[in-house]
């Protein structure tokens, strides 16, 4: 069964609350998630233009031939790995995060008086 979709921020705020956001595996995955945003941000720009969806190569006495820009196979490839980090990034909160639990009013008035 396919997981509901959840946002970068919903999974940082939720690393913060199981308490594993200063953990290794997490902020790695957290940077490697980051790095493959700015790729897919770099691809989209560069096929903004419809015209740009193609390229033209030469090959044999000047004839150019017609293909499809590799950036356009490259895209869903990219998008399916930053899923694929955020599925990770889920994982090692439920593994090896524990919910912290909510201050309550007695926590609260002790740490206002300590």
């Amino acid at each position: 069964m396919a997981r509901k979709g959840i946002s970068y921020k919903a999974l940082i705020e939720l690393a913060k609350s199981y308490g594993i956001d200063d953990n290794p595996l997490f902020l790695s995955a957290a940077n490697q998630y980051t790095v493959q945003q700015k790729v897919i941000e770099e691809i989209k720009k560069s096929l903004n233009d419809p015209t740009e969806y193609t390229v033209d190569k030469e090959y044999v006495k000047g004839r150019k031939n017609l293909y499809v820009n590799p950036l356009v196979r490259e895209l869903p490839k990219h998008a399916d790995s930053a899923t694929k980090t955020l599925n990770a990034m889920l994982d090692i909160i439920v593994k090896l995060g524990h919910e912290q639990p909510a201050a309550d009013d007695l926590d609260e008035f002790m740490a206002e008086n300590e």
